[in-house]
């Protein structure tokens, strides 16, 4: 019998994360197209309530985040839920797509049918995986793994994003050029963020090989667009040309180009949502956990150079790379 309403709990998301996890809300809702879903999020606030919310609308029928649920032991006495005028008071199915033991505890004492969890070894599920079963690494791909236990069936996930009509063209009127390259060198934290000359750099030896390169700067980066400017005066900065702002605006650039570098964050994630091939460069962070949804992902890391840091990188590699890829 198919759930009529499902609760899946997680911590909260930030961009980067946001993005990992949309193939498994797609899967679900496929799973299961009848069912009401809620997003419970416990500690922290997801970014699914706001700037990733019209690319989950049609999958998610209601959003609630930093609820503290499952982060206190008190929790089990105090049943915080049944205070929530937003939670119901039965589920027929509860994910937990976290892995933290007392809040696998605290979500089985919500009523419900089914549970499903892979914390301490699937323990805690009403479900589990067929043995032999090897926990994967990726993310994505864990989160994959609750929704096929859930269903009982594998679903393709589905990497590409639609991007509304509306969205398409205004990227259009915003990038004249043919032979586009999309830079984009934000990040959440500088930690992750090759260095701007080196970007500017490839930029410059793009040009020479005949591509035009489009900087993706966000609300944190705009500083950079001057820097950029006076050393690249035909670069184009196409979010500072509109005061429309939505994530489908940055997939549908991204999906005039024939090509996305970026680093290891969340504008990089959303531009991999295009399906286009992209350079995903990584520094200290390890590429195994969050690599972007894209079947075409070309990850490029310091370690490769005998290095730990961003700046380990060779401009002259990445450009290599960028022109096989192109070619």
């Amino acid at each position: 019998m198919f759930p009529k309403n499902i609760l899946v709990y997680s911590n909260g998301e930030l961009i980067g994360d946001g993005m990992m996890k949309l193939p498994f809300i797609k899967a679900l809702k496929t799973s299961f197209p009848a069912a009401k879903i809620t997003w419970l999020c416990g500690r922290h606030p997801t970014i699914f309530k706001t700037a990733l919310y019209p690319l989950i609308e049609d999958s998610i029928d209601k959003v609630i985040d930093q609820t503290h649920i499952g982060n206190n032991w008190h929790d089990l006495w105090r049943k915080p839920w049944k205070q929530h005028k937003d939670l119901e008071s039965h589920y027929d199915m509860i994910i937990d797509t976290e892995r933290k033991p007392l809040a696998s505890i605290v979500l089985k004492q919500i009523p419900h049918k089914q549970y499903i969890s892979a914390s301490a070894g699937w323990f805690f599920s009403d479900k589990k995986p067929l043995k032999p079963y090897k926990d994967p690494c990726l993310l994505l791909n864990r989160l994959l793994d609750l929704a096929w236990v859930a269903s009982s069936q594998r679903v393709t996930p589905s990497y590409v994003v639609d991007v509304p009509q509306k969205w398409q063209d205004l990227a259009k009127t915003l990038l004249p050029s043919d032979n586009l390259v999309a830079l984009a060198p934000g990040a959440g934290g500088r930690f992750k963020c090759w260095p701007l000359e080196n970007f500017v750099n490839l930029a410059k030896k793009l040009k020479e090989a005949n591509y035009q390169s489009i900087f993706i700067l966000g609300p944190a980066e705009t500083e950079w667009q001057d820097e950029i400017k006076n050393h690249l005066p035909d670069a184009l900065f196409p979010l500072q040309k509109t005061t429309e702002k939505s994530a489908y605006l940055t997939i549908a650039l991204a999906q005039q180009t024939k090509l996305v570098i970026a680093n290891d964050g969340g504008v990089g994630h959303i531009l991999a949502a295009a399906g286009k091939p992209i350079i995903s460069l990584w520094g200290p962070t390890d590429p195994n956990k969050s690599t972007p949804n894209n079947n075409h992902v070309t990850i490029v890391r310091s370690q490769d150079f005998g290095g730990k840091s961003m700046s380990d990188i060779p401009v002259q590699a990445v450009f290599e790379k960028a022109i096989s890829l192109l070619n």
